[in-house]
Order: C-alpha cells, then structure tokens, then sequence
C-alpha cells in the first residue's frame, strides 16, 4: 500500500495585481485582509512578494500578516529583506545574485557559504544559478519561467531540456526544487513529477472564492 503525498503549495503575494482586482469587483476588503482570507485558506506557504513596497511599509505587512499565519500554521516567506527575516525568524527567498553577493561579503570568515539565516530558498533561472545557489548553501530551489504568464508577457518559457538538467542537478544533490510561472490548472498537469512543490501568483490575488480555489489545487496536488 503507498501513501499519498501531496506537493507544497505556495502563492506569492502580487499587489497591484490585487489592488486592480480589488477595484474591479468594488471589493470594501482591504489588500491586508485578503492576504489573511488567502492565509487562513492554508496553502503551505506565502511568499510576500512586494518589489513596489519600500522596507518599512513591507515591515508592516509583514507584521500584519504574521499573527494570521502562525495562527494557520502557514509560513510566511520573505522576499529579498535580509534583514527581516533575520528580525522575525522567517525563511527569506533570494536570487542567485544575491547568494554571490552574501558569500563574497563572508570571505572574511574564509568560508564561501550563505550566513546563519532562517531557511533559504533561491530563484534560479539557469543551471549556472543553480549551482551557484547549491554551492552556497541554498536548502530550496525556485525555478522560473516554466509557461507563459501574464507577469513577465512576452518572455519564452524555459525549454525543458533546460528544466530537466537542473531538476536533475537537484536531485543529484538531494535538494527540492519547485516550479513558478505561468502554473495554472490547466499547465500543472504538464509539469513533470520531479517538483516537490508549485509556486502561483497573480491568479491568487483574483479569487472570489479563495477556500474552493486553495481546496482545488490541494485536491490536484495529491500525487
């Protein structure tokens, strides 16, 4: 007899993909309190993704947010705020770049690994990125753009045979890697079986009905 095992589900926070949403719908919810209605939905995590947020409004986000998720048993993941991270013990999500800059600053400790920081993912969009995260000490790799979406229109999606070299660079070195861009319901199934997990962003911040959509990717992501 197996047993089920059901990959992680991450979304990640698009703000004015929501603000437009928002408006659209004459929604009287604020972006915070949907944020929180798409925590209690309980997907395993939450990737606070806020480029057009300067640190001390993400700061309070952030601490808006918190209460809920612990509360939801749901991670919240910070994106690129170091320093954050550090402040609220929560895993930070880097880029590859980020990674180098990290170790090139800790040479003078002559080691050529990330610092002491809660769990570290890093977005890597070539196999020379994802050895460089795994070679620095990287505990989860996000890999982009697997199809075409909306956020980054007009930009080709990773050939497979790229996709497979570095699915298979992961495993060789036992580390999980999960897949963003452009996943729907519909491209899911395209995905080969190897991802330990999904990442999903605009189409998150557009749900009327948040728990029916949360339960639906669960019930689809039973392997």
């Amino acid at each position: 007899m197996t047993t089920s095992v059901s990959k992680e589900l991450t979304y990640v926070t698009h703000l004015p993909a929501l603000a437009k949403f928002l408006k659209k719908t004459n929604s009287f919810i604020s972006a915070t309190d949907y944020l929180k209605e798409l925590i209690r939905s309980k997907p395993n995590a939450l990737l606070l993704r806020a480029k057009e947020s300067v640190p001390k409004d993400y700061e309070r986000l952030l601490s808006e947010l918190l209460p809920t998720a612990k509360e939801s048993e749901v991670q919240l993941i910070v994106s690129h705020h170091i320093e954050l991270a550090v402040k609220y013990n929560v895993p930070v999500q880097l880029s590859a770049t980020e990674c180098t800059s990290l170790t090139s600053a800790n040479t003078s400790t002559k080691t050529n690994t990330l610092p002491e920081l809660p769990f570290v993912s890093v977005s890597v969009h070539s196999l020379a990125e994802a050895n460089t995260a795994i070679s620095t000490g990287a505990r989860r790799l996000v890999l982009g753009h697997l199809f075409p979406s909306r956020c980054k229109p007009g930009l080709a999606p990773r050939s497979e045979t790229d996709c497979q070299r570095i699915l298979e660079l992961a495993k060789e070195h036992n580390i999980p890697i999960h897949g963003i861009g452009g996943i729907n319901f519909n491209t899911y199934p395209l995905m080969p079986n190897d991802y330990a997990g999904i990442y999903v962003m605009t189409e998150t911040m557009e749900q009327v009905d948040i728990k029916s959509y949360t339960q639906k990717w669960r019930n689809l992501l039973i392997d």
